[in-house]
């Protein structure tokens, strides 16, 4: 007999299987966003059918979402097959895929047989990962097109945000005195702070989800906010922590002009409430955040020395050392600190993918502002203004958040990092089928 969770979950996903087929593929975007931040596969409740039947959510609900965009092609509305961030996220994969043939293993020997070396092991198997993500973000961005279905999607991360932190609170998994996220979440949040940076991104879209909504909606922002920051402070991630003060700053710089003082009041009580969940721990972890080198504890002094090596191996190296070889070679620049990260995500970029990986990622995040901060002009006279404008907004501090956090933890191969870059286009397209759509009935009450 299957737990009752699980059966919960497979009718779930049996439901997005239904809606998908005999209504839109979003029910398979749904689908799948969930399932990659609870991680089903990964939970106690979940594994007992991944043993035995060999189930695998995330392709399952992959191979559902593009069930439904062959059976819906026709409905599916996008002005530009292919927007310029779409494109650059093609281009960033095909750099991946390059670089291992560009790379070098430890031994100094080219890295030229790519299917010997996935399957010998002798690299993390990044490219393959990354090629199954752009796959799905693509198909999300010809389906997320209008503000009902990009609101569904912010509401899958708040109800899964909210599952995530009621589990961290009733049973949270510990290491080192830090909450981690081992059968807890995603299988990119099992490390604290992996986990910190993504209850981080979510508070800026269950904000603006309250701001903007009915008083049901800020009873479920408000419950599962409370239960996200809970489970962040439990992380005791000074880097997530220093991102969320740079996000705050944000908040304010780019707050929305006639609700900046209601920006600030409820900013201000987030902040007051957030005190009553501080524990004496996660005070005594941030009062070690230090500037001085020779006030460093351990790790932040060895972060330090680690991105010291990346900078060499990257000048050494400018075209990159291949995807996944970063580990096996920072021991030639550092040699005690052999088979770590770097800890930093544009370092790991330009040392694995070069400066080609590096500046293509580069023009991915200005790419994502840029259309962000176009858009505000574009929603002029869009009757749905006042939602999209919190929508851009909490977008821009999620980004932020993340990008600040990408400094201290590695993000170049974490999937969520592309869905955040990704999501300006889901407004865009949203915002130009709203305006085409007004276009069309002004037409016909014209004529």
């Amino acid at each position: 007999m299957l737990p009752i969770t699980t059966i919960v979950y497979l009718f779930l996903m049996f439901l997005c299987l239904l809606g998908s087929i005999f209504s839109s593929p979003i029910f398979g975007v749904i689908g799948y966003i969930g399932t990659y931040n609870i991680n089903p596969g990964g939970q106690w409740w979940g594994i007992v059918v991944t043993w035995f039947y060999g189930l695998r959510y995330a392709m399952f609900m992959a191979i559902v979402t593009g069930l439904g965009i062959i059976i819906h092609r026709p409905k599916l509305k996008f002005k530009r097959f292919f927007e310029s961030q779409e494109i650059l996220l093609i281009i960033f994969l095909a750099i991946i895929w390059l670089s291992n043939l560009m790379g070098i293993s430890s031994r100094g020997e080219s890295s030229l047989d790519i299917l010997s070396l996935i399957k010998s092991g002798e690299f993390e198997n990044n490219s393959i990962k990354m090629t199954k993500v752009v796959i799905i973000i693509m198909m999300a961005s010809h389906i997320v097109t209008d503000l009902r279905k990009y609101e569904a999607v912010i509401w899958t991360l708040i109800i899964s945000g909210f599952y995530l932190g009621l589990q961290s609170y009733l049973n949270p998994q510990w290491y080192g005195g830090r909450l981690e996220g081992w059968g807890a979440a995603g299988s990119d949040f099992s490390e604290a702070n992996f986990l910190g940076a993504h209850y981080a991104i979510l508070l800026p879209f269950i904000g603006a989800m309250f701001m903007k909504g009915s008083w049901r909606s800020k009873i479920i922002c408000l419950v599962s906010g409370i239960f996200v920051a809970n489970a962040f402070i439990l992380g005791r991630s000074r880097g997530d922590f220093l991102a969320m003060l740079i996000g705050l700053i944000f908040a304010i710089i780019f707050s929305i002009p006639g609700s900046r003082r209601k920006i600030f009041f409820w900013v201000s009580i987030a902040i007051v409430g957030s005190l009553f969940l501080v524990d004496p721990m996660f005070k005594e972890r941030m009062s070690t955040i230090e500037i001085e080198k020779s006030e460093m504890d351990g790790s932040s002094w060895g972060r330090m020395e680690i991105w010291k090596g990346s900078l060499s191996m990257a000048l050494d190296n400018p075209l990159g050392v291949g995807e996944g070889n970063f580990k096996e070679n920072i021991g030639r620049y550092i040699p005690y600190m052999g088979n770590r990260d770097t800890h930093n995500t544009l370092l790991r970029c330009f040392t694995e993918l070069g400066v080609q990986g590096g500046f293509v990622l580069l023009l991915l995040i200005y790419n994502a502002f840029r259309i962000l901060f176009k858009l505000k002009g574009d929603i002029k006279d869009s009757p749905n203004k006042n939602d999209f404008l919190w929508h851009i907004y909490s977008l821009k501090i999620a980004l932020i958040i993340f990008l600040v956090a990408g400094i201290f933890i590695t993000h170049t191969y974490i999937e969520e990092f592309y869905w955040l870059l990704m999501f300006p286009i889901f407004l865009k397209r949203s915002v130009e089928n709203e305006n085409d759509s007004l276009q069309n009935r002004h037409s016909k009450g014209e004529k």
